[in-house]
């Protein structure tokens, strides 16, 4: 039989075993745990601030020597995840614009290139400002480099048929008298053409320090079935006065002939406007392309179904 001393100390034991933890005992846990995730969380935006200013030195740093480029970006990706630092480069955190943005202004190409590595995709304020960037900067190869033409259906569209890219190019022409060429190549025309659900076929390029737009589209609502085709200027961009805008398409003969087929050319500003004042997001009234367009057997595409054609222009 236990004795009262073994009864009292057994009694003891489950009393201890089974008894809650004290107040004391439940208390410290939470306040170790808060001030653990207090101390991650400080630190973590610690690194987040170093980076940021790391970052900023890249692109503005007066001192700026492109061999420094390499070893600061590596720090970079050594102090934050992928994710947290692709975040930091597409946000407006430096004066009010991205460090892509800053880069470009700031022709650090070095720089740009790799630091747009690190970003795996654009944020819509991003796509804005690296488009100012190429405006202000009038940058066309970088903007076209960069795919920021806001236009993404028929870049889906060519995807399916598996035509290749349209080439954009600008041409200065005469500085003195603000005369330049946009010089497009647009593959498959006619079917694209057919084929857009918008009926629209859409540009964009950089000239003179401007977004500009053409496109190729069928009037809504579709009165006499004839396609036109129009120019404009993109949003957030400066104002500009057109003394002259013409569209060349170039005319194709299938077999060898000794005169060459007679260009098309669309004068695209009304006959009696002698300067057209342009403002951003308008456009000038869109004129007729004419019924080629739809002809199966046409001379204004080449062999493969090419337009090849350029806009002619002046600003007063």
């Amino acid at each position: 039989m236990a004795t009262n001393s073994q009864a009292s100390s057994d009694s003891s034991s489950t009393a201890s075993a089974t008894a809650p933890p004290s107040y004391d005992s439940i208390s410290e846990n939470p306040i170790q745990c808060n001030q653990s995730s207090l101390f991650s969380f400080r630190r973590r935006k610690q690194k987040r601030a170093a980076v940021l200013s790391r970052i900023r030195d890249i692109v503005l740093a007066p001192n700026f020597t492109p061999s420094s480029v390499t070893s600061n970006v590596n720090a970079c990706i050594a102090a934050l995840p992928a994710a947290e630092l692709s975040n930091i480069l597409t946000k407006l955190n430096i004066e009010g614009h991205t460090a892509l943005y800053w880069a470009i202004v700031n022709n650090r190409s070095e720089a740009f290139w790799a630091l747009e590595e690190l970003v795996s995709r654009y944020s819509f304020d991003c796509t804005s400002d690296l488009r100012i960037a190429c405006m202000i900067t009038n940058n066309h190869a970088m903007f076209r480099q960069l795919n920021l033409d806001a236009y993404s259906e028929d870049r889906r569209l060519r995807y399916l048929l598996g035509c290749p890219p349209d080439g954009i190019q600008v041409q200065t022409c005469d500085e003195h008298t603000n005369q330049f060429n946009v010089v497009f190549r647009i593959g498959m025309f006619q079917k694209r053409l057919r084929l857009a659900t918008a009926r629209n076929l859409y540009y964009e390029f950089v000239a003179e320090g401007r977004i500009w737009w053409l496109r190729f589209y069928m009037p809504s609502p579709f009165t006499n079935g004839i396609w036109h085709t129009a120019i404009g200027l993109c949003e957030r961009t400066y104002s500009a006065c057109l003394s002259n805008a013409v569209l060349v398409i170039e005319a194709h003969s299938q077999k060898p002939v000794a005169t060459p087929p007679e260009a098309l050319k669309i004068s695209l500003l009304s006959t009696d406007t002698k300067v057209l004042t342009l403002a951003s997001w308008q456009s000038m009234k869109g004129k007729e392309l004419g019924g080629w367009v739809m002809h199966n057997t046409t001379k204004y595409v080449d062999h493969k179904g090419t337009l090849h054609a350029k806009l002619e222009m002046t600003l007063q």
